[in-house]
């Protein structure tokens, strides 16, 4: 399974050709692709035709939403802490979640947005590899592994 951040979906829904997006097609085509509800979200506020609108929640809906139940959203709270401890500044709980999110299924991340890849080096979450980037992820210790309700959407 991968998760694709929100930068990658616009770039895709622009038309904009990036690395990212060569491997957001192949998991398309290989149903590979999941998304957060708060990816869900920052993707869809960022249309501002209805026509685009309506297209991007038809795509997006259709994929398997993966959601942290409480336990994981406490994890996600955890692994903020210990990067903050470490001196790793995170903008945001956001991305704390989703990379607690992929890192509680064993997902990989697809992502442009530098600050995964300073989450990935202190954590266990592994971003999707990407020419002229390492795409590693580093083993460390992790948060109490969380459920996460995965539910596939239908229109």
């Amino acid at each position: 399974m991968i998760v694709v951040d929100t930068t990658v979906w616009a770039d895709w829904f622009n038309g904009i050709n990036t690395p990212q997006i060569h491997h957001l097609r192949r998991a398309l085509e290989e149903g590979d692709v999941g998304v957060t509800p708060l990816i869900l979200t920052e993707v869809l506020q960022g249309f501002r035709a209805d026509r685009a609108f309506a297209r991007a929640r038809a795509v997006l809906v259709r994929l398997p939403i993966l959601a942290l139940d409480i336990d994981g959203h406490v994890a996600a709270a955890q692994l903020f802490r210990s990067l903050r401890r470490k001196g790793v500044t995170v903008r945001g709980a956001v991305d704390c979640i989703i990379a607690q999110t992929c890192i509680a299924i064993g997902a990989e991340l697809l992502s442009a947005d530098r600050d995964f890849e300073v989450i990935a080096r202190h954590t266990r979450l592994r971003l999707r590899p990407i020419a002229g980037r390492g795409g590693r992820s580093v083993e460390a210790p992790a948060a109490a592994p969380s459920r996460l309700a995965v539910t596939a959407r239908q229109e």
